[in-house]
């Protein structure tokens, strides 16, 4: 069963890096969003468990190093930050901060690198680089997708405005993909979710940037199924889905049969965050 929209969406919008273009989104510190109020602490260095979430017009992290909040402030992936001081990986912190009011979820990841500006002193500065990763393209000429991917036509920003409200969910048209993610070994499935968060979840899997030349927007359905052979060993499914089957196809015959997409080898920018400056902070 999917999962319910409301945290998810909010989820996905913070932590999942854009692998469109691979770019880091620059503001002017001084006119980032800021919370309205923040708590940060060192965190517990014996914590057997750590977490990062955002609930309702908040962020909280608690027992955990800073990667996750850096690799959400940017919409990085670890691997293009450089260099991450010692104690940012090591040490662990508490972070407790709620958002003002008619702040939106797209705010959050910029408030988190305020935070970061204005607490731990973070100073960084981009660097891009061409890498070896795929081009995201259409495997037809005629513009036909696959038999998994459609687009969606939920509103799920509707049903989240009505979660949040405790308002009753619009019905789902018949034969549609509720909102939400449902993922697990060899398997990317979600409904009515933004295409760019298929293109980030294909540069998790193959572990390479992806540029998206399909020109597809919008929100859709998708079910894929692949091997894992080649490819990284998976994480545990959270949802307990067993994986895929010995005989599934590998990922990339997988997006051009079940999708209609292709996945070709290429050459894609990739912003890398070059961290010059950042310090423990004074905890309050």
């Amino acid at each position: 069963m999917m999962r319910r929209v409301a945290g998810l969406v909010a989820c996905c919008v913070a932590f999942c890096p854009s692998a469109l273009a691979q770019t880091i989104q620059l503001f002017e510190d001084a006119k980032l969003p800021r919370f309205e109020v923040a708590s940060v602490k060192a965190g517990d260095p014996n914590a057997n468990r750590a977490s990062i979430g955002t609930p309702p017009r908040r962020f909280v992290q608690q027992d955990m190093n800073l990667i996750s909040a850096i690799a959400m402030a940017f919409a990085v992936r670890p691997y293009q930050m450089f260099p991450p001081p010692d104690f940012v990986q090591r040490e662990r912190f508490s972070i407790d901060a709620r958002m003002p009011e008619g702040a939106t979820q797209i705010d959050l990841p910029l408030m988190v690198r305020a935070l970061l500006i204005d607490r731990f002193k973070l100073r960084y500065h981009i660097d891009r680089k061409e890498e070896e990763g795929y081009v995201l393209v259409l495997a037809r000429r005629d513009g036909r997708l696959g038999p998994k991917l459609h687009a969606s036509p939920v509103d799920c920003a509707a049903r989240i405005a009505a979660q949040r409200q405790n308002q009753p969910l619009p019905a789902l048209p018949p034969g549609a993909a509720a909102c939400g993610i449902r993922n697990g070994p060899g398997l990317l499935n979600f409904g009515g979710m933004p295409f760019s968060l298929l293109v980030t979840m294909l540069s998790n899997q193959t572990g390479k940037p992806v540029v998206d030349q399909t020109g597809l927007t919008g929100s859709y359905d998708v079910e894929l199924r692949f091997s894992l052979e080649s490819l990284r060993p998976p994480p545990a499914s959270p949802d307990g889905l067993p994986p895929a089957p010995d005989d599934a196809p590998s990922i990339f015959t997988a997006v051009q049969e079940q999708l209609g997409l292709k996945l070709e080898s290429g050459k894609a920018p990739v912003d890398h965050l070059i961290i010059d400056h950042i310090e423990r902070p004074d905890p309050d």
